[in-house]
């Protein structure tokens, strides 16, 4: 092992402007403001993003609606930054994936840059507007049978129609959500069906999507041009896996002391680990948390420590490290989980930096 190599009556339109606040970068966080009493707000201050496969930023959310009344039409903002300007290189304006979000309702959503961009590092998303629905009946109902992980999702199940007139246009959504309180959406898979749905009749349908290693629970959502569904979760006993996933989050940095980080000050590392495995067969995995500083200017390896423990099923681990600075200087803290056999188990936790001062 060698680290050093690695609403009102109808028709009332209300309009409304949040300003961003804060920005991060893609597979990762972007930071908004929340409700200033309008009473529809993101559900999150922190929305998921990050690049697909063709290079097109996402960014993927939750939009509460506070309201007793059905709300429609809206509209989310969401600008994209390099790290070099705070003048956005692109713009988009999206809506949430339900067109009709009920009363003390959520719906997710999902907005991508308008063309691949490499150099979007920075994420900035503004709720801009909405507006009053006519009620859907809640008349969809979703039966799930199972769930299959691994490079990506295969969810089948059934959907009925319990209305009384055709269910035209369905939408089916898969939603992923991770371990966060209240749950991110990391997740928006969809499908259109091809055919309308009679009253009292049922189809079977299937979903694909991208898996997202920060998956932990899922649920789907309906919508057709007059009906909803409600929020269906996903048991985990239907839910099966070809291989455990283990993933390093929320790597972290702080000052015990709680004032500036300086010399002989100790410094605390934490993180977060969760081992997923959804078998009937309880699951553990010996694992090492590493964290390696290295001194910014030179690349000279500075500190290594070690933090090691058994992982199990659902049962997340916080290791921490604590770091006594010698020197001052900028320095790089990387992160590393790998088993007893120094094999990697996850990806690495995102690089943080540390200013050291004398004083």
């Amino acid at each position: 092992m060698d680290l050093k190599k690695f609403f009102k009556p109808k028709n009332f339109f209300l309009l409304f402007l949040l300003l961003v606040i804060s920005f991060s970068t893609p597979e990762g966080f972007a930071q908004i403001q929340t409700d200033k009493g309008e009473g529809v707000f993101f559900v999150n201050s922190n929305p998921f993003s990050y690049k697909d496969k063709n290079g097109f930023t996402v960014v993927v959310g939750e939009i509460h609606n506070k309201h007793l009344f059905p709300i429609t039409d809206v509209k989310i903002r969401v600008d994209f930054f390099s790290d070099i300007s705070d003048e956005p290189i692109d713009s988009v304006i999206g809506s949430t994936t339900l067109n009709s979000i009920s009363g003390q309702e959520n719906s997710p959503f999902l907005i991508k840059s308008s063309m691949p961009n490499s150099a979007i590092s920075r994420i900035g998303a503004t709720l801009l507007s909405f507006d009053s629905s006519s009620d859907k009946p809640i008349s969809l109902s979703i039966i799930t049978n199972s769930l299959k992980l691994d490079d990506s999702l295969n969810l089948s199940g059934n959907i009925t129609n319990n209305g009384n007139e055709n269910a035209t246009n369905i939408k089916i959504h898969l939603i992923s959500t991770d371990i966060f309180d209240p749950p991110r959406v990391v997740g928006v898979a969809s499908i259109d069906l091809e055919n309308f749905l009679n009253p009292g009749k049922s189809q079977a349908f299937s979903i694909n999507g991208t898996m997202n290693s920060k998956s932990v629970n899922y649920y789907v959502l309906a919508e057709s041009e007059n009906y909803l569904s409600v929020s269906t979760v996903v048991d985990s006993k239907k839910i099966s896996s070809q291989s455990k996933i283990i993933t390093l989050n929320d790597v972290n940095v702080t000052n015990i002391k709680q004032n500036n980080s300086i010399v002989f000050s100790p410094i605390r590392i934490d993180a977060q680990i969760l081992l997923q495995e959804f078998t009937s067969i309880n699951s553990e995995e010996h694992y090492v948390f590493y964290v390696q500083i290295k001194e910014a200017e030179s690349g000279l390896v500075e500190f290594i420590g070690s933090s090691s423990a058994i992982l199990q099923e659902n049962l997340p681990k916080n290791p921490s490290i604590i770091w006594i600075p010698e020197n001052d200087g900028l320095f790089f803290i990387e992160s590393y989980l790998w088993n007893t056999d120094d094999v990697s188990l996850s990806s690495p936790g995102e690089i943080l930096i540390v200013n050291i001062n004398a004083e």
